[in-house]
């Protein structure tokens, strides 16, 4: 079965790259997903239900492609020479900066409820229980990640001289500082990342010889992070990272994010469905839990209690994968055809999605369409991180630290993306 699994992969995703010549479609970037986080399956003794329940998912990809083939890119649009000098939204830089001072307020808030900056790297590794009731000022403080990436992408859309870079250049060191203070290795990598998807999309296409070592020091440096946040702690006044520690190794788990919750669930003893609770979570994970203590957990919460036996006490918790938390909602059989009709359907809406703000952001090429873009950006990153998140912490966060930032800044800037029909000389040349 694995043989059958890896052969079809390939396959899938030769087609992936011969049916869209788009080296960051939502199809090839769920497909490199699905190979970073179901690669350590290989090590393991898999069984033939877990290869099945893996073939799913990348079925689900399949379908991706399938969409991305049915509905091709046309040629990239020659927009009218008039229309390629787009002025910057009045008083950008200080919406910016100001729209920022917030998050920066509420990371020195959390540094000084722990007791200084050393307490707070001390706690990183237990950062769940030490940060438990202050959640709107973690989410509060990623939101600078957001403004910096629409920083980035707006600076994209014209020349721009060194001292307007070096000023984004301090708000970046900004931004990585408090990605790496949040002790979540996509709050800071995922910076990187979405800069090369802004770069390939508004200012050139970035071919496979430079996506490729990106890629792979992307995936080393999580390994990496993944040892540092664990272990990383003042020794009075020397920091200590751990990663010189002769019992230190590696994250490689990373590989397995995929894998481990499906085989937990395949060797439990049972299934008991909750019929959705894990989702209701959605709405009332708004709730503080000093104020609800017995809300509906988490999908991420509920799974690791119920079937990981609550191995962490609470400090850490296991994320089910969709496919996993349809299965732990709606039991084994409904579970598995509420996944495999759901998810395709998302990932259809999302090529649709894809395609409207490529063509327009492409067409378009000034500040609102960058702003438009990075949204689209966001949107397609969570939708593909929901084939190893859970639904809650997914989706919640990609509202109110991606999506809210965006449209606030949306409503300062007061500009909107030009009709395509302007943009394009004909109202016919391009199917929306």
């Amino acid at each position: 079965m694995n043989i059958l699994v890896c052969g079809l992969f390939v396959i899938v995703f030769v087609w992936a790259l011969l049916s869209n010549p788009d080296l960051f479609s939502p199809a090839k970037f769920f497909l490199f997903s699905f190979l970073i986080f179901h690669l350590g399956a290989l090590s393991l003794k898999a069984s033939y239900e877990l290869w099945m329940l893996m073939l799913l998912v990348l079925l689900v990809g399949a379908g991706n492609v399938l969409f991305e083939a049915a509905s091709p890119l046309p040629p990239q649009i020659r927009w009218p020479p008039a229309l390629r000098r787009h002025a910057d939204p009045r008083h950008f830089l200080v919406w910016i900066w100001a729209m920022s001072l917030p998050a920066l307020a509420a990371e020195a808030l959390l540094i000084w409820k722990v007791g200084g900056l050393q307490a707070y790297v001390n706690a990183i590794g237990n950062r769940v229980i030490e940060f438990r009731g202050l959640g709107w000022a973690v989410t509060l403080s990623a939101t600078v990640v957001t403004f910096n990436l629409a920083y980035f992408a707006i600076g994209l859309t014209r020349a721009r001289s060194a001292w307007w870079w070096s000023g984004y250049g301090v708000h970046l060191l900004i931004a990585l500082a408090v990605g790496l203070l949040s002790g979540s290795r996509g709050g800071f990598l995922t910076i990187f990342a979405t800069q090369l998807f802004c770069y390939h999309y508004i200012k050139g296409k970035v071919r496979l010889t430079r996506a490729l070592p990106v890629a792979a020091a992307l995936v080393f440096a999580a390994l990496v992070l993944g040892v540092v946040r664990n272990a990383v702690k003042f020794e009075g006044d020397v920091l200590s990272t751990g990663l010189g520690s002769g019992d230190r190794t590696l994250e490689y788990t990373t590989f397995k994010y995929g894998v481990e919750p499906l085989q937990i669930l395949l060797e439990a003893n049972h299934v008991k469905p909750v019929y959705g609770m894990t989702l209701v979570s959605l709405v009332t994970n708004l709730v503080p839990r000093d104020w609800w203590p017995d809300k509906p957990d988490t999908g991420g919460i509920f799974f690791t209690k119920e079937y990981a036996g609550n191995a962490w006490d609470g400090a850490s918790n296991l994320t089910p994968t969709l496919l996993g938390e349809s299965i732990i909602n709606f039991g084994w059989i409904v579970g598995i055809a509420v996944y495999a009709s759901g998810y395709p359907a998302l990932m259809y809406l999302l090529v649709r999605y894809y395609r409207r703000i490529v063509i327009w952001a492409r067409a378009e090429g000034g500040p609102a369409g960058a702003v438009e873009l990075l949204l689209y950006v966001c949107v397609m990153w969570a939708a593909v991180g929901l084939m190893i998140g859970e639904v809650t912490s997914t989706v919640l966060n990609l509202l109110t630290t991606k999506v809210l930032p965006l449209m606030l800044l949306k409503g300062a800037f007061g500009q909107r993306m030009l009709p395509l029909r302007r943009l394009s000389g004909s109202p016919r040349s391009v199917r929306a």
